[in-house]
């Protein structure tokens, strides 16, 4: 039997659990319309982890091992539908989703936009010089669909080419993209482990999940202007499991399971369709919810600044490090 050529990066299983059967109702940034969809068709790319083997051939076996994965997962999450509780800390499947979690966050196509940013600029550039001009055009017709702020093309151009020369006058390749997000899986579960998990309830079965149904949350503050957060400093990790439940993972200690208002519930949702790829899943025969959240056209979007460091000194005193390049990644 031929491997799959459609790799999906969130797992067809857990989308179905938010629809009837195979089918799901998605609501899409652009264009902006709702249909019907099989869940097959839904967070999917075509060779997403196809590699090359030593042989030089082409490799599946990142799509067999990640489905794998899903299998035991989704046995998991079963299990939360049946106790009503999340898994306790240091069992089995605590540890399970764990990894599962971590893997979901590295596997989405936005996680490669750092590693392919060069590659997509040089492609975009089509044999021109990538000077500071060339890279402000990008930015503006491409990467941001605005004209961006002098330090933002700085960076931008900054890391382009310190990328390229760390790398031997080229871009990243597909496979060395592939590696570099999967490498983070490994780093990020400790932050999952550490934390008390939530199980948040709804008594109307309204929860949506999306294209990138790990959701980082904090309160919004001014910062996020100019910088981003991550699994560290995020108040709250959000992954829904169900249509009446969520996972939420916190710094504190707290309740285990609270059934939370239609408010909170709502309040989610939006948050995860301002963090989506490109699109929110929801059942086919409940509209309400989904047509409630607002989709903007663009979704997160990874940012670049240049501008002078300081570092603090063992007295306490600040000296200049001179300019340093910041990479962020927009709340929505």
């Amino acid at each position: 039997m031929s491997a799959p050529k459609l790799h999906h990066y969130v797992p067809q299983s857990y989308l179905a659990r938010f629809g009837r059967g195979d089918m799901v109702r998605v609501r899409r940034r652009c264009p902006p319309k709702t249909h019907l969809s099989n869940v097959k068709n839904v967070a999917a790319e075509t060779g997403l982890y196809t590699i090359t083997d030593e042989n030089g051939a082409p490799s599946t076996a990142i799509e067999q091992e990640l489905s794998g994965l899903e299998g035991q997962a989704l046995a998991a999450l079963r299990r939360i539908d049946e106790s009503g509780m999340p898994p306790a800390a240091g069992t089995d499947d605590r540890e399970l989703l764990c990894l599962y979690l971590a893997v979901q966050m590295a596997r989405t196509p936005r996680k490669r936009t750092g590693p392919l940013f060069g590659r997509n600029v040089t492609d975009y550039a089509d044999g021109r010089e990538v000077d500071l001009a060339l890279m402000t055009e990008y930015l503006t017709h491409k990467h941001l669909g605005h004209p961006p702020r002098k330090a933002e093309a700085q960076g931008a151009f900054d890391y382009y080419h310190g990328t390229r020369a760390m790398n031997g006058g080229n871009d990243p390749t597909h496979d060395e993209a592939v590696a570099v997000t999967f490498s983070s899986v490994t780093v990020c579960i400790p932050h999952y482990r550490a934390r008390h998990w939530r199980l948040e309830t709804s008594r109307k079965p309204i929860f949506l999940t999306s294209d990138a149904p790990l959701v980082l949350w904090r309160p919004e503050t001014p910062r996020d202007a100019y910088e981003g957060f991550g699994l560290e400093n995020a108040e709250e990790i959000r992954f829904p499991v169900s249509p009446t439940a969520q996972l939420v993972l916190v710094h504190d200690d707290g309740p285990s399971v609270e059934e939370v208002r239609l408010s909170r519930v709502h309040s989610c949702n939006q948050d995860l369709a301002d963090t989506c790829q490109q699109v929110v899943v929801g059942h086919p025969d409940r509209h309400a919810a989904l047509d409630k959240v607002q989709l903007r056209r663009r979704g997160p979007t990874l940012r670049f600044d240049s501008g002078p460091g300081f570092r603090k000194k063992p007295d306490g005193t600040v000296e200049p490090m001179g300019d340093i390049l910041h990479m962020y990644t927009t709340r929505r």
